[in-house]
């Protein structure tokens, strides 16, 4: 069993039992007081739900899906928002988007066409340990197009990274092959993340926020466009710095207990087990090569159907393929749709619209960046800084949900209240909510390779810094010469 549970510490414990009653202080003490000069009654309600929302997600006090609830129904009877809006967020896009996702997952996972890729990669360049740490990377970096869910790619490499260090025989004393095996993979997982839109639900989440907040759609071309470049140099950079950290004691599998070369046999006698591509397997290919294709060749659309078919619609189609007679393989049961995220999703979204509707991160930032001198900051230095925070933020807020409803609408008040293009700033933003590299607690790939025991907690911190730092300078370096030939200008 894959665990992807953890034991809280003891400040987690703390937060757990304190958090409700932190959480109703805040909102009696926001929602009693004067409303301050330059924001709305509204503003002030919408700015004290979600302020309680935050603190029991942060604490899970009580569980995320009743929180998000909880400001459904708060928001409409404390005059935050309108009832007519906030009941109406199921009806937006970017949620039928991330059932959709779900429903693809499933039909990934059951006809088990990702596994076959993976073993096929690692059974064939697995012969040293560079090769083998560069074939998993470049394993999880496909199966980001395959699998629309970190966890499922986690749990797709798990088993197979375990046999991998029983060849390298981590526990004879290659305790480095066993860090970087590790290490390199869950990094990669999250990485690879930012490169496809539609490889998590946050970035979805994001790209309708961005779309909803300034009017401006990103296709998911535009998106792998922007964001590929980056997340690719990054990762080379992950992979010379985990050599440069954790230099393997030895570079190719040996003989004694751990078996030596037959692990690499235990590897290609698994993929040859497989055989011959079963018919399920072939029918979830097509139906993702379908998907691709509808998603990369969004641009011709016009040309080749008559007709603009949306991000969202396109995964519509790809779940309703895998239902279909004949052609799908998939029943509703077997679907798997986590309703309480979803829950959670539309409670999160709602307070992150209201928060922008009633002028609330508008109003922050500029109280805040009033005292910074935004106005008087250069681009350069504004997306630096920018990037930056948001490239980090995973170390406050551990759910990548909640840091896309904080980061996206307040950063895209930022650059309205600086005189930028709001694209300029928040798309490169959403590169980093996969970002959750620094620490085990912070999503549940990190949890599950930081159970098989091959690296601390310090060896993730001081590793995922570093490889942090590189992307944030490249997303830097990008901002004035691939993002400026992309259309991306501030």
């Amino acid at each position: 069993m894959i665990p992807t549970e953890k034991t809280k510490s003891r400040f987690e414990e703390l937060m757990y039992y304190f958090g409700l009653p932190a959480a109703c202080i805040l909102f009696a003490l926001l929602a009693t007081m004067s409303v301050p000069a330059g924001l709305t009654y509204s503003g002030k309600m919408a700015l004290a739900v979600f302020t309680c929302a935050l603190i029991l997600w942060v604490s899970e006090s009580i569980p995320t899906y009743l929180t998000a609830l909880l400001v459904l129904v708060l928001l409409p009877i404390t005059g935050g928002w309108d009832e007519t809006n906030v009941l109406g967020v199921f009806g937006y896009s970017v949620i039928w988007l991330m059932v959709s996702a779900f429903i693809i997952t499933a039909g990934m996972e059951k006809s088990g066409i990702a596994k076959r890729l993976a073993l096929w990669m690692v059974s064939r360049f697995g012969s040293t340990a560079r090769k083998i740490l560069f074939s998993l990377m470049l394993v999880n970096y496909g199966l980001a197009f395959v699998v629309p869910s970190t966890t499922a790619r986690a749990a797709i490499l798990f088993p197979i990274v375990l046999l991998i260090a029983e060849t390298y025989q981590v526990k004879e004393g290659n305790r480095n092959m066993g860090k970087l095996l590790a290490i390199q993979s869950l990094q990669a997982n999250n990485i690879s993340t930012s490169s496809i839109v539609t490889a998590t639900a946050p970035q979805i989440m994001a790209i309708g926020f961005i779309k909803d907040l300034t009017g401006q759609s990103v296709s998911w071309t535009q998106w792998f466009f922007a964001a590929a470049p980056v997340a690719l140099l990054s990762l080379v950079a992950s992979y010379f710095i985990g050599l440069k950290l954790f230099k393997p004691e030895w570079n190719v599998p040996s003989g004694g207990s751990a078996g030596g070369q037959n692990g690499l046999a235990k590897l290609k006698d698994e993929f040859q087990s497989l055989g011959r591509m079963k018919p399920i397997e072939a029918k979830a290919l097509a139906i993702f090569l379908i998907t691709v294709f509808l998603w990369v060749s969004d641009q011709w659309h016009l040309s080749l159907f008559g007709m603009k078919i949306s991000l969202e619609l396109v995964a519509v189609i790809s779940a309703t393929l895998f239902f279909m007679p004949y052609v799908g393989i998939l029943s509703w049961k077997e679907t798997k749709i986590p309703w309480d995220l979803m829950i959670f999703s539309c409670g999160a979204y709602a307070g992150g619209m209201a928060l922008d509707s009633t002028g609330v991160a508008s109003w922050a930032l500029n109280s805040v960046f009033k005292q910074l001198g935004v106005e008087g900051m250069s681009f350069p230095v504004l997306f630096a800084v920018v990037i930056f925070i948001a490239s980090f933020s995973h170390m406050l807020f551990t759910s990548k949900t909640v840091r896309t409803v904080i980061l996206i609408p307040t950063i895209v008040a930022l650059a309205k209240s600086a005189g930028v293009n709001p694209i300029a700033l928040a798309l490169p933003a959403a590169f980093t909510i996969s970002d959750s590299i620094t620490l085990p607690p912070h999503c549940k790939p990190n949890l599950i390779f930081y159970s098989t025991g091959f690296f601390t907690v310090l060896d993730q911190l001081w590793y995922g810094i570093l490889v942090l730092l590189v992307k944030w300078g490249l997303l830097c370096l990008a901002s004035f010469t691939l993002y400026r030939f992309l259309g991306m200008n501030p």
